[in-house]
């Protein structure tokens, strides 16, 4: 089946938003080779699965994420490749802005960084049905799964445009039916290889600054594209919001003004 045309301009500003990295990408050996993606009909979709998408979206604090205007993030270590598969790497700085749907990564200076996709995929993972917040493309539902002991349901899409400024991508989100929130993403990376698909696992959520942020990510199992690695996990370690920098104060290398400094350490949970 041929991908679907893009859909309109600020979809995809809102969608994905402008990835401002440094040129190499620590992220992407995490793509598996192999996945089965859940069958959908065609046709345009389903209401009450695009409903809870967008129910899952308030339950993850949208109005709150949409008065910010600045994010700023920090991770312990941000999953390398290595000669013979996966390790730990350095730490990393992550930058979002609401209004415009910017973001930007940097990581510890003299260790590689990431690619525009890398910044999308990031952006995805810690967002979630926030990011879809007004995506008005087909949404499906699949087979629920148990996870950790939670139903949750399965809701399949097509991303267009895909992640790092491809046609296309698959998506899916695993959302909990208690709290309604994102406990597994699994998205194609195209980018990287036709094949290639990245399956993470979130967790220890807390409601900071108004939004429901994951704290802890790691790969749903091994496999990947430099050999068959245990699973990765690594952390949010900082968050602070509302610094009040513009969006030319991350189009330096390193960030300009308010933007530089680290993400403030996470309050006591």
């Amino acid at each position: 089946m041929r991908p679907a045309p893009p859909p309109p301009t600020l979809l995809r500003r809102r969608l994905l938003g402008r990835a401002l990295v440094l040129p190499l990408s620590p992220l992407l050996a995490l793509a598996g080779c192999a996945s089965t993606w859940p069958e959908v009909p065609a046709g345009p979709g389903s209401s009450s699965a695009r409903a809870r998408l967008r129910e899952a979206a308030d339950a993850h604090g949208l109005p709150g994420w949409r008065q910010l205007r600045d994010v700023n993030l920090g991770f312990d270590h941000l999953p390398w490749p290595a000669a013979q598969g996966l390790q730990r790497g350095g730490p990393a700085q992550m930058r979002l802005l609401p209004a415009s749907a910017e973001t930007a990564l940097q990581v510890t200076p003299g260790d590689p960084g990431g690619t525009p996709l890398t910044a999308a995929l990031h952006r995805l993972l810690l967002l979630g049905p926030l990011a879809l917040a007004d995506f008005d493309g087909v949404v499906n539902w699949a087979e629920p799964v148990t996870l950790e002991g939670r139903r949750c349901d399965h809701l399949h899409l097509p991303l267009a445009p895909g992640l790092g400024g491809m046609v296309a991508d698959r998506l899916s989100l695993f959302i909990d039916r208690d709290q309604l929130w994102l406990r597994r993403l699994q998205v194609s990376l195209s980018g990287l290889d036709r094949a290639a698909v990245v399956a993470v696992d979130l967790a220890g959520h807390r409601r900071l600054h108004g939004v429901v942020w994951p704290l802890r990510l790691a790969t749903a199992g091994g496999g990947g594209l430099l050999g068959n690695p245990p699973p990765l996990a690594w952390q949010v370690t900082g968050l602070d919001v509302d610094r009040g920098y513009p969006p030319e104060a991350l189009r330096s290398t390193p960030w300009a003004g308010r933007a530089a400094a680290p993400a403030a350490p996470l309050p006591p949970a």
